[in-house]
């Protein structure tokens, strides 16, 4: 039985460079590579998004398990921009719903103490915007659609299990992409609606893996968001 192991990147840095790596980010990239290291895991392929943040937590990986394959840059696996669809859907949101615009007050407060901020007003905002962009309430959007991020994404996960049934021997392949990609992979797999694709989205760590086995050409989901590598509670984060 074949392997894909989808790593999410280690935490970036505030929202206006969100496509580096913070030094916790670093760090945690830093663990998981020692971590696949001491069990002695190794890849048979390695893919990664395009994003920077994507890419640097793969070469720190690697490293750290002095791993020498090159890996292959796939765009499908890129996150969307949540700035993009802020800047698309923020004004209409602002114009249509007075309860959004007192919490998008409350999110510019807290963000200016906690750049890495995700609950309360920041949370609550999120997710009004994503899901404002997902359910399409606003045809003035011009910026990618969810329907065509979700195609994109999704698109990505048959090629890597078709390559598992070319091959002879089991292979272990890693893909080095982003919460919502991840979300949306196993979304495919359990057939989940955009709401559940949501709930996931939230709920994926920095640098967690999650793990699905291919039997017969056919993806099951093993395992979701594990960050055995990062044991110390303070470690761990979802931005």
């Amino acid at each position: 039985m074949s392997t894909i192991h989808l790593i999410r990147h280690g935490q970036a840095g505030a929202r206006d460079a969100y496509d580096q790596l913070s030094a916790l980010g670093q760090q945690q990239a830093v663990l998981l590579g020692a971590y696949f290291a001491q069990q002695g895991l190794c890849f048979d392929q390695v893919v990664t998004g395009a994003l920077q943040r994507q890419q640097h937590t793969a070469q720190l990986v690697l490293q750290q398990m002095k791993h020498d394959r090159t890996p292959q840059l796939d765009v499908r696996w890129n996150e969307f921009s949540l700035s993009e669809v802020y800047q698309g859907t923020l004004p209409l949101l602002l114009r249509a719903d007075e309860k959004f615009a007192a919490d998008y007050a409350m999110m510019q407060a807290t963000l200016r103490v906690e750049p890495h901020a995700v609950r309360g007003a920041v949370g609550r905002c999120d997710r009004a915007v994503i899901e404002a962009w997902m359910n399409a309430r606003f045809s003035e959007y011009n910026g990618e659609s969810w329907t065509t991020f979700r195609a994109r994404v999704q698109g990505a996960l048959p090629p890597l299990i078709e390559k598992t049934i070319e091959q002879t021997s089991e292979q272990t392949i890693a893909v080095f992409t982003s919460a919502t990609p991840i979300a949306l992979a196993v979304s495919s797999v359990l057939n989940l609606s955009n709401d559940k694709t949501l709930g996931l989205m939230a709920m994926v760590q920095n640098s967690s893996v999650t793990t699905l086995r291919v039997r017969e050409g056919e993806a099951w989901l093993f395992s979701f968001n594990a960050t055995p590598h990062l044991p110390d509670a303070g470690l761990r984060t979802f931005r």
